[in-house]
Parts: C-alpha cells; structure tokens; sequence
C-alpha cells in the first residue's frame, strides 16, 4: 500500500485528578493524534503525548517534525517496507524518536488492517491471551497516596507503583506505610522519575529493600550512568530503566557498563519495531522486561496490549491503564477507560489495532 497521506491533531485532555511526579503535577496533558492514510483510504492510527518535563519532545515539535521532515521523506512508499521506512526517517533527521514511534505504530496499523489481522500477528503472532493489570500512585500527601494504595487493593490489583523523589524521609515513610496496607502478596514498586541523588537516596534504597520492592524505576538522571553502575552492585532490588531508553543503542550501552537490570518498554518512545529490538537485546542479556505508560490515549493502549501480546519478554505487569485517569478518550466505545474487575485486558480480535476514533476527533484532523 503507498503512503499517501497524514492528518495530524492536537487534543488537551483534563485527567480526573491530579498526578504528580518528582519533576511536576500534572491536572491534563497534551495528546498528539495521528492517522496515516493509504492510496486506497486505508488507514493507520497513532498517538503520542509531551514528554517534557521527563523527557524531550512535546506535540508541537513532532507535528513540526512530522510535517517538515519524516513524512515527505516518506509518502509514496509501500506501507509494508518497514526497515525501509524507518531508514528514511533517520537519514532525514536524526532523534525525534517519538514522532517516529507514532509513525511506525500508524503504519502496522495501516498494514494489518489492509491484510485483515489484527495488529499482534504482525509483532509474531499470539504468545498470551490476556495481560494482567497494576496501577500508580502518584506523588502528593501522604494521606492521599495512602488512601490510594488501600483503594486500588480493595479493587483487585495486584502491582502497584508508587512515585517518589522529592523527599528521601518522605518516601522511606510511605514505602513502609503503603506496604503495610497493601499487605505482602501485593507487587510494589517505585519510580524516581530522575529525581533521586546517589548520595541522599542509596542509603534510603537499602532501607526501603526489606518491604520487597520488585524494582526502583529510573531514580537518578538518565546521564548518571556511574550512580546505576554503583546502584545495581549495591542494591538487590533490580534497577528497572525507562527514560534512560529510548533506541537499541540506549540499552547496549547500559548493559556494556553493567548499569541495567530491566527496561521499561513504552511504545510510544520507540514504536513496535524499536520496541521489538529493544525486548529482544533485553532477552539475550538476561534482563526483565516491563511494558510501560506513558499517558497514553485508548489508541496508545490498544498498541501497547498488541506488543504485550506478541512479545515473550514482557514479564512484569502492564501498565496499560491511563486512559482510566483521563476525563475523556478519544477511541469510540471508551474501551479502556474502565479497569476490567480482573484486572486484565484480553486478546483484541479486531483488525489493526482494533479501535476507531470517535467522530468528532476524526473530523478534526487535518
């Protein structure tokens, strides 16, 4: 199928409550809604969403990307030629990766619609049925994040994470205390944001190591690759890398360093064809692999489930969830705006992703 053209929007969505990392509380964010269309009028979705504070691209600068650079070196090849693609995309303009993940997560889209699968046969076929759910707790008081924490267990869930990275006493105290209402068969994890210091924060890591972390997510800044080499030597609680990888390269390099015990995987940072490499070099090496969120639309979601399902290194918990905290979805039927009481979400059966736009954010793309 040749590629024909692209229609590009940008949503401000409100989140029900307000959600705090170590770097700034969010009350809404800025969502990116692509559609790549084929000669025929078949059709790809996307999303993305601003990275920044906690990371470098935004809505703004993809659309400008998009539009100026990656989609004229694009249009008029076949759909299918994906490692082409990607080259082109790359030779035109180094970096960018989201708005190039939104690109190719739009083009398998595309492709398994015009072949009548859905979008997990194209990432290697069926390797679970249905992918088992945790949730977040973000940083604000601690009465909040403790009410929380019990909520979510009254609901069924079974891994929860929680923010830290502004205050070490603070976080110390709350990781004791949720673990205590969460009780010992609950998953608990933590997640810096880069906002944690080796100094302040290796010594507080030890303490918080007998409430059973199953991992401290991207505590320091992404460049401290000397404070993960001594976290990981230090520490028995695996250091888990999310912002930290974006490319193949990102991973290979934190490996060689012994700076890594598992990667976060978030689609919308390296798309399903750089989310595959990533997961494979993750395998070999030895490493856990966790699928993870990044605010994204039921669109984002939906991508996220396909790679989950078709992916045997995706070991831990999906993080599948935000669009339950979104005051609204953009994809009809508000699909995943409910957290199933299982706390799982199953095989998509549907071609392509399986989703559709509701017509008012369709009718607004341009």
């Amino acid at each position: 199928m040749k590629i024909k053209d692209i229609l590009l929007k940008k949503k401000l969505i409100n989140f029900k409550n307000s959600y705090g990392i170590s770097s700034a509380t969010f009350t809404g964010e800025a969502f990116l809604i692509l559609k790549l269309l084929g000669e025929d009028g078949t059709f790809g979705l996307a999303d993305s969403v601003t990275a920044i504070p906690f990371g470098y691209e935004d809505v703004e600068t993809m659309v400008h990307i998009i539009r100026k650079y990656l989609f004229p070196a694009i249009r008029g090849k076949d759909s299918l030629d994906i490692e082409a693609i990607a080259t082109s995309m790359e030779r035109v303009t180094p970096g960018h990766p989201m708005a190039k993940a939104a690109i190719d997560i739009a083009l398998y889209d595309l492709n398994a619609k015009m072949l009548g699968l859905p979008v997990y046969q194209l990432l290697g076929g069926k390797f679970r049925k249905e992918i088992p759910l945790g949730s977040a707790v973000g940083i604000s008081n601690t009465e909040r994040m403790l009410r929380e924490a019990n909520a979510l267990v009254q609901q069924g869930c079974k891994n929860i994470k929680i923010k830290i990275g502004i205050d070490p006493q603070a976080d110390l105290q709350r990781v004791q205390e949720i673990r205590h209402i969460i009780g010992p068969e609950t998953k608990l994890y933590i997640d810096g944001n880069q906002g944690c210091n080796l100094t302040e924060y290796l010594p507080i890591f030890k303490k918080m190591e007998k409430y059973d972390l199953a991992f401290i997510e991207q505590p320091l800044p992404v460049w401290d690759i000397g404070g993960y080499q001594k976290l990981c030597a230090s520490l028995e609680t695996p250091i888990l890398i999310d912002e930290g990888v974006y490319t193949p390269n990102d991973l290979m390099t934190l490996i060689k360093y012994q700076a890594v015990d598992g990667v976060n995987i978030k689609i919308l940072k390296t798309g399903f064809t750089g989310g595959k490499k990533i997961s494979a070099i993750a395998e070999s090496a030895g490493l856990s692999c966790h699928l993870g969120s990044m605010f994204e639309t039921g669109i984002g979601t939906a991508a996220s489930i396909h790679f989950a399902i078709s992916t045997r290194s995706i070991s831990n918990a999906s993080e599948c969830f935000f669009p339950t905290f979104l005051a609204e979805d953009v994809i009809e039927g508000d699909t995943f705006s409910v957290m199933p009481d299982s706390w799982m979400w199953e095989l998509p059966q549907d071609m392509g992703l399986g989703i559709s736009l509701k017509p008012e954010i369709d009718n607004a793309l341009e």
